[in-house]
């Protein structure tokens, strides 16, 4: 892989990240490579400025902090890799006990490097790049509400349910995970599908691939809230409809040559505990 000369630094505006960002910034010193800019992830005025002449996107927060860069940052084409000052750190891979041991490894030209889909969420007036996933929800706790779900303009089913997720294959291990949808390897080009507290005893789950268009048509009385990456949010009223489907933009991701999506996923998610010890 190519040896890396140039990044610009994202932190968080929410953690502690200066004590992180200190020992990042000596480590990169060490190993001859220049910092052009240092932005908290909220300064949206600051995140314009960025330009593609990077060769790396450092990111020091969570998950969340690498969602949100991602979506401000995915259009330059430059990877991204995170340094997890968070909890669970899915796709922030530097832990602080290592980090000065596999910064410089990473830097040399020593990593993997993936790519992976994006989502676009669009409406009668906007349009979204999404990381994880889009929610559908009633906006009132156990309430149903109505909707019909299309695949490239045929029928796949009439809801009645509390709400819905569809998910890239990256967001199957956030929002949808937790509903108990299904884990997608990350990489692939699919995104998933799953109505929530379904008032159908055979509504499941439902994988299709990234090249189809889905469309969902609202049709309950009452509005009902839509929720992007668990980040913007607006309202969904009677006869609108969001067409899903996957992007044109992907992004980069880079990992230590050792990464394992199996390992962070017993490590993070427990994959694999004994019931009893």
């Amino acid at each position: 892989m190519d040896k890396i000369s140039s990044i610009n630094i994202i932190h968080s505006s929410t953690r502690d990240y200066k004590e992180t960002l200190k020992r990042c910034e000596k480590t990169l010193e060490e190993n001859n490579v220049a910092i052009n800019h240092i932005v908290a992830n909220k300064s949206q005025k600051e995140l314009k400025k960025l330009d593609a002449s990077e060769d790396l996107i450092l990111v020091i927060g969570g998950d969340g902090t690498m969602i949100g860069a991602i979506r401000d940052l995915c259009h330059l084409n430059t990877p991204f890799l995170g340094v997890n000052i968070g909890k669970l750190g899915f796709l922030t891979d530097l832990q602080l006990g290592s980090l000065e041991l596999e910064l410089p490894k990473i830097l040399t030209g020593n990593y993997q490097e993936e790519s992976r889909n994006l989502l676009e969420v669009s409406d009668k007036n906007n349009s979204f790049l999404l990381v994880n996933e889009v929610v559908l929800h009633s906006g009132e706790l156990a309430k149903m509400t109505s909707f019909s779900l299309f695949k490239n303009n045929k029928l796949i089913a009439n809801h009645k349910s509390d709400g819905l997720i569809v998910s890239s294959a990256t967001g199957s291990t956030a929002y949808m995970y937790s509903g108990g949808g299904p884990v997608l390897y990350p990489t692939l080009d699919v995104f998933a599908i799953m109505p929530m507290f379904s008032h159908s005893s055979s509504t499941r789950p439902l994988i299709i691939p990234a090249e189809d268009e889905l469309e969902l048509k609202y049709e309950h009385d009452e509005k009902a809230k839509v929720i992007l990456d668990g980040h913007n949010e607006f309202d969904l009223n009677s006869g609108d409809s969001l067409k899903i489907k996957n992007s044109s933009t992907r992004y980069r991701l880079i990992h230590p040559n050792d990464y394992d999506y199996f390992e962070a996923c017993r490590s993070k998610l427990y994959w694999g505990l004994p019931i009893v010890k």
